[in-house]
């Protein structure tokens, strides 16, 4: 009995890779921008998410310990002193709130921080430039002060999340609604004062 031996080709042809690189271009094509959204929103809920626990924080912490906590945004809030910075908001030039923040007990009710006050907590930037997003307040305030009941006594305040400049989904951003009793919510709707 003969057997025949045949040569298999195992290789790849031209055609065939050209048709799987094709393939593939048209799926990333489609998935990239995809991506590119998932990306984007993450990051704007991540930055909402964490604002949020900032605001519940000192509010929590005003009424623990039965005195005024302040939170302010900070420009150098990664330096060896953090303060507040002494242009408020920042008026939606920059990235505002996304400079980073402070949260202190203010213990002399100057709404600054000295030596004096207790540290309750320091956030980094969250945003680098606009190209990334922004935390822009109306009206541009540049702190909140929690007494020690939890209220603020400000006026109705809101928060964009922005999304980045090169965005033009205005669905991705967020708001903060701050009401002057302290309570704040998230929502995906421009905020209305009620």
């Amino acid at each position: 009995m003969r057997y025949s031996l045949r040569r298999i080709d195992a290789g790849v042809g031209f055609v065939e890779l050209m048709v799987v690189l094709a393939l593939i271009a048209c799926l990333a094509m489609v998935g990239i921008p995809a991506f590119s959204n998932l990306i984007i929103k993450s990051r704007i809920s991540a930055a909402t998410t964490t604002l949020h626990a900032a605001f519940l924080l000192a509010r929590a912490e005003a009424i623990k310990r039965g005195k005024n906590v302040v939170i302010c945004r900070s420009v150098n809030s990664n330096g060896f002193n953090p303060s507040c910075a002494s242009n408020g908001g920042d008026g939606g030039e920059g990235v505002g709130w996304a400079d980073g923040w402070i949260i202190f007990v203010d213990e002399d009710s100057d709404k600054k921080y000295t030596a004096r006050d207790g540290l309750v907590h320091v956030q980094a930037a969250i945003f680098n430039n606009p190209a990334e997003g922004a935390i822009i307040p109306t009206p541009n305030r540049g702190y909140l002060s929690f007494n020690p009941t939890g209220q603020t006594f400000a006026s109705y305040i809101r928060f964009t999340i922005r999304r980045p400049d090169n965005d033009t989904n205005p669905a991705h951003d967020k708001y903060l609604c701050l009401a002057s009793g302290g309570r704040v919510r998230v929502d995906t709707n421009m905020c209305i004062s009620k």
